[in-house]
Parts: structure tokens; C-alpha cells; sequence
């Protein structure tokens, strides 16, 4: 393998955050290597069907003694692209560095083996026992502490790769600090998600305890358009609520006081009070809407969404969740006939 072959580099793995960080070492080192700001190019497959990758690669720039090339979503090249790659790396331009990114584990054999092991990076999600501690530990180094209820809000609402949790509690940090509090509760995560009125499920689960579900659909829709949530993690912050209702539910079937269900609520064995009069009064209207039969079966539904969320392709995500959706609102978590092909949004007439 050739000297500037070391110039290739491969980042595989689903894990965002720690993917980004590797990504900006290595611009850090090549500018100090050239004593200057390197050129920075990104491409997607679909950005470089005709080899507009290879052409940036091989030429040199006008403007700067070396470039860093990232590809995208290498699991989406085809055939032709894959080529075009392989006869690049068998000799490469020393006055670039290409970097290859992949959300899979494992990429075409033959790319992969013109890459030094060494250069070659699998970059793997967090353990669902690492993830509240990464969470803890976030807010710890910045002076914050934040409850084990509200952890597991942000677990069921947040992606599941670092980046995105940083982000989320960076955010949350500067909205605390707004209030002037130092200690992020449950009620503050609940409270800063309305207060930045974006669409979440926390929106979604209100429209579905109400019973709008055409408002229900469109935040649906919003959110999957908007890339910002995965429909596995929607559907997780779902359950999450059901079960928070069915908890709710078993209490005050045992109780008959509501205070007391609102207070000793839990998931999955955690408390999740439910301590705003709004939040009340909403799981209050879910009740009567879902009794307690009801909701378990919508949860029975959920857990089985889910597992076709996992085995189908992005192309049909869409239209399973809108049929979870109308399975959940309409048809009392019954499952609902298969229409191949139909959307909600555009075929209302079944």
C-alpha cells in the first residue's frame, strides 16, 4: 500500500456524535500539518453520479495546498461509484484526503480493503445502560444535575447518538439558566419543549389524548419531513406516554383519587409524576378517550409497529406510522386492513 494511500480514511457506524468529533480531529491536524485552512468539500452519491467526487479529488485547488473530500451515505453508491472510488484509491492524489462515511457496519469489500485498518473507524450507538449516565455527565461538567425522571423524558424523545443528546442538553442548559435554576426536572424538559412550540411527540400525544386527529396526522407528517425525528423514536416516546397512562390508569382503578395515580405514576418501574394542572387535565381526557383495556392494547400496537418500523425501508415509514396512527385513534388499537401503496394524506377515501 502506498504512502498516500494513509490519505483514505473510513468512518462506518450509526453513532453520530463521536463520528462528527473524529471528523473535526482530522481537519484540526491536516491545517496544522499544512500550516493553513484546508479546503473543505462534502459529497452525497447522488451529488457525484457522473464522478464529480473523483474530478474534485484529482485536481488541485486554486486556493489551497490540500483538500479534505467527505462522502456521505457511502451505503447509497452504486456499482459505477463504487468503481470509480476503487480506481481513485489505487492512486491517489497527495494533495487530498477523502473520507468515506457510512451509517452501516460494513461496506463493499473491495473499497473497504484500499483503506489502512488503521484509518477504519466503526463508531457504534450507546448501550441503553450508557446513555443516562453520558446524560448525567453533560450536564455535571457544565455545573448542572438533572433528575432521573427527566432523564428518561429526554432517553424516550432524544435520537440515540451522542450528538444529538449534546445538543439537546446544551439547549436545555441555556433554558434553565433562563429560569436562573441550576437543576433540570421533568417538568422543566416538558416545559421547555412547549416554550420552543416546535412539534414533538409530546404535541403528537396531545392532539391523540384529545382526539383531533387531523391535527394528530399533520404533526406526524411535520415531524417525518422534517428529518428531526426517526420514526423508532417516535414511536418510543409513545409507548412512553401509554404507559405513563396505563400506570395512571391501575392507580386510580385501585385508588379512586386522582392526585394520588398523578403522583405515583411510573414507567417502566421510574416515577413520572404527572404534576402540571395542564399535563392533568390532558391524561385526564387520554382516559376517557383510551380506558384502561384500550391502552394496553395501543400498546400491545406500538410494540408492534415498531418491529415493522425495523424490518421495513425508510420508503414505507411513513405510511405504517399513519397507520399506527389511525389504528391507535380510530380503531381502538385493533389492527386495521392493509391498503398497499395508499397514504392517509392522499387516499382518505377508505
Amino acid at each position: 500500500m502506498s504512502k498516500t494511500n494513509q490519505r483514505a480514511y473510513l468512518f462506518l457506524g450509526p453513532e453520530l456524535g463521536e463520528k462528527s468529533l473524529k471528523l473535526r480531529e482530522l481537519r484540526s491536524a491536516l491545517n496544522k500539518e499544512f500550516s493553513e485552512e484546508v479546503e473543505v468539500h462534502r459529497f452525497y452519491p447522488f451529488e457525484t453520479l457522473n464522478g464529480e467526487i473523483i474530478e474534485n479529488l484529482s485536481t488541485d485547488s486554486l486556493f489551497a495546498s490540500h483538500r479534505l473530500v467527505i462522502l456521505s451515505q457511502a451505503e447509497d453508491l452504486n456499482a459505477n461509484q463504487v468503481d470509480m472510488l476503487i480506481a481513485y484509491l489505487q492512486s491517489p492524489s497527495p494533495s487530498a484526503t477523502l473520507v468515506i462515511i457510512s451509517a452501516q457496519t460494513y461496506l463493499f469489500p473491495k473499497l473497504t480493503t484500499l483503506v489502512p485498518k488503521e484509518n477504519t473507524q466503526i463508531f457504534w450507538e450507546l448501550f441503553e445502560n450508557q446513555k443516562g449516565e453520558f446524560l448525567r455527565n453533560l450536564f455535571a461538567k457544565s455545573s448542572f444535575a438533572i433528575t432521573g425522571e427527566a432523564v428518561e423524558i429526554l432517553l424516550n424523545l432524544v435520537e440515540n447518538n451522542t450528538q444529538q443528546l449534546r445538543t439537546t442538553a446544551t439547549q436545555l442548559m441555556q433554558f434553565a439558566s433562563s429560569l436562573h435554576e441550576n437543576i433540570v426536572t421533568d417538568e422543566m424538559v416538558e416545559r421547555y419543549i412547549k416554550h420552543t412550540k416546535i412539534e414533538s411527540v409530546f404535541s403528537l400525544f396531545e392532539q391523540i389524548a384529545i382526539g383531533t386527529f387531523s391535527r394528530a396526522l399533520a404533526i406526524l407528517h411535520t415531524l417525518i419531513n422534517s428529518k428531526e425525528s426517526e420514526p423508532i423514536a417516535l414511536i418510543s416516546g409513545l409507548t412512553w406516554q401509554f404507559r405513563r397512562l396505563i400506570s395512571l390508569q391501575e392507580t386510580y382503578e385501585q385508588t379512586q383519587a386522582w392526585q394520588t395515580a398523578f403522583l405515583e405514576a411510573q414507567v417502566g418501574g421510574k416515577k413520572a409524576a404527572i404534576k402540571r394542572q395542564k399535563d392533568q387535565t390532558l391524561y385526564k381526557s387520554a382516559n376517557s378517550r383510551y380506558p384502561l383495556k384500550i391502552s394496553r392494547k395501543i400498546v400491545s400496537r406500538l410494540g408492534e409497529y415498531d418491529i415493522k418500523v425495523r424490518e421495513m425501508t425508510s420508503d414505507f415509514h411513513l405510511l405504517l406510522l399513519e397507520l399506527l396512527l389511525d389504528s391507535i385513534m380510530n380503531k381502538e388499537g385493533n389492527q386495521i386492513s392493509q391498503f398497499k401503496g395508499l397514504s392517509f394524506s392522499t387516499d382518505l377515501k377508505f
